[in-house]
């Protein structure tokens, strides 16, 4: 088979993979996807939004994903369709898949690049790449498939599990664990210092070692200038699945659990844990050694300051108002301590 169609997937092929009802030629191939205005021969789209209904007719794509097939036809498409009840889910896993797929035939073999620094005891797997000014301290362990990006620092003991992509600029400091088929973006910080210091008599203060790792699970993906601190005893630990937008403050000894997403300019205190399947909202605060209990809902900008411990949706946010209406509303505020003692009194 020529390296095409090694880069390339039939209509079959994807329906064998992630199942759907097949209309129209299962020969069809498709190296890529793009949206529907841009997607020509070759190349597959998919429709999930209804609101975007009209851009079927001028769509040239070779492959459709959407849930009824004569949606295409009305619109005088003659393209394949696979139909699924969740066009974009679909679309997904498909477009991973062949990503996936097109890496394999690219990268036979491991390659490094000449002016990659690696220790020489360091243990690189299959259809590795390593690109330039890459650093590998001691003892750092490669899984398959990975793509290290340039100028990567990867500090003695780091474990990187296999298909993960580090992308240009990561750095990873000593002994921590990324598990397998994980995602970290440029200038993300894995297992640096957590914020410990134990204050002096003389009002000083004194470093406190911090002696624990990053435990990175299996499928997470991590934002450009994410950081995530170590442990000070124990470990920072990032559970299966998990989602972490940019520039996102993880302190040390942090839990995360298993599929919980977070976006952007969240900052985590030191020991705070955190269930699973829980999202949170951008440019939340979450306090330090407190529990959030599994399925938690937190809404943007909120601030967390004692444990939740039944699962809903929190929304702890200011509603935003004109300065003025801002000053008044500021000013009753100050003064509900003493108009709640008023009415005690008149009460009484």
């Amino acid at each position: 088979m020529d390296t095409p169609l090694k880069t390339s997937a039939s209509a079959q092929d994807l329906v064998s993979a992630f199942g759907g009802r097949l209309v129209g030629d299962a020969d069809t191939r498709v190296s890529r996807f793009a949206s529907l205005l841009r997607a020509g021969p070759g190349e597959a789209s998919f429709l999930s939004n209804p609101r975007l209904h009209d851009q079927l007719k001028a769509s040239k794509a070779s492959l459709l994903i959407l849930q009824d097939a004569q949606l295409a036809q009305s619109a005088g498409l003659s393209c394949t369709c696979i139909e699924t009840a969740d066009p974009y889910l679909y679309f997904a896993k498909a477009a991973g898949w062949l990503f996936a797929r097109q890496r394999q035939v690219g990268v036979g073999e491991t390659a490094i690049h000449p002016l990659a620094t690696i220790d020489p005891s360091v243990i690189i797997g299959k259809r590795v790449r390593v690109a330039a000014n890459v650093v590998m301290g001691p003892g750092c362990v490669i899984g398959d498939d990975c793509d290290i990006g340039a100028g990567c620092l990867l500090g003695a003991g780091v474990e990187i599990g296999s298909g993960s992509l580090l992308y240009p600029h990561v750095t990873v400091y000593h002994e921590c664990i990324i598990g397998e088929r994980a995602i970290l973006h440029s200038g993300s910080v894995i297992g640096a210092d957590g914020f410990g210091f134990a204050p002096q008599p003389d009002r000083s203060w004194l470093k406190i070692p911090q002696l624990g790792r990053v435990r990175i699970g299996h499928d997470v993906e991590i934002g450009a200038n994410t950081t995530i601190d170590r442990g000070t005893l124990d470990d920072t630990v990032i559970g299966n699945g998990v989602k972490l937008d940019n520039q996102i403050q993880v302190a040390h000894n942090v839990t995360i659990g298993d599929h919980t997403a977070i976006a952007a300019c969240v900052g985590i205190a030191g020991s705070a844990s955190i269930g699973a399947y829980c999202q949170i909202g951008g440019a939340a605060g979450i306090l330090g050694h407190l529990s959030i209990a599994e399925g938690t809902i937190i809404g943007p900008m909120s601030l967390v300051t004692s444990s939740i411990e039944l699962a809903a949706k929190y929304v702890g946010v200011y509603p935003l108002q004109a300065q003025g209406d801002w000053e008044k509303s500021a000013a009753i505020i100050r003064r509900l301590p003493e108009l709640r003692r008023q009415v005690q009194k008149k009460s009484s």
